[in-house]
């Protein structure tokens, strides 16, 4: 993990690099999905009135997360692909869930295999599933705090 890596609030200022991570994770992370059904204004709508957090090195962003607060719902955690493996996602997780009073809950596609060992990692257990209009998901919630 980069040692100089720095966690802080998204600005207004950071929304145009933020939509374009956003833009390409989602073109690599979701294969099985036309890479022309994701756009850059995509990111304005599905982060709206959520709290962001961004993970930088030497000023260049490198990756978010999103939470709705309200509910502890991890709605997006997104690593720029190069920047893979550097403990980034994992820095943002743990940074987000103190600012939330519950442990976190996230959907993940389940075709998002990567993802899934990920969270697993962390000790997050699955909970229920359905399935969305980009294909099945499951539920998954952090390990209780304390």
């Amino acid at each position: 993990m980069a040692s100089d890596l720095r966690i802080r609030r998204a600005t207004g200022a950071d929304r145009p690099r933020l939509a374009e991570i956003f833009l390409v994770v989602r073109r690599h992370a979701f294969p099985w999905i036309e890479a022309e059904t994701f756009r850059l204004a995509d990111f304005k709508r599905e982060t709206e009135g959520e709290t962001i957090l961004l993970a930088e090195d030497d000023h260049a962003i490198l990756g978010f997360a999103s939470v709705w607060e309200p509910d502890a719902f991890l709605h997006h955690l997104y690593v720029d692909p190069p920047a893979h493996r550097r403990g980034i996602g994992r820095r943002l997780i743990a940074e987000m869930s103190r600012l939330c009073e519950a442990p976190l809950e996230l959907k993940c596609q389940t075709n998002n295999h990567p993802a899934i060992a990920f969270y697993r990692r962390l000790g997050f257990t699955l909970g229920e599933s359905g399935v969305s209009d980009i294909g099945p998901w499951v539920r998954f919630r952090a390990p209780p705090k304390g």
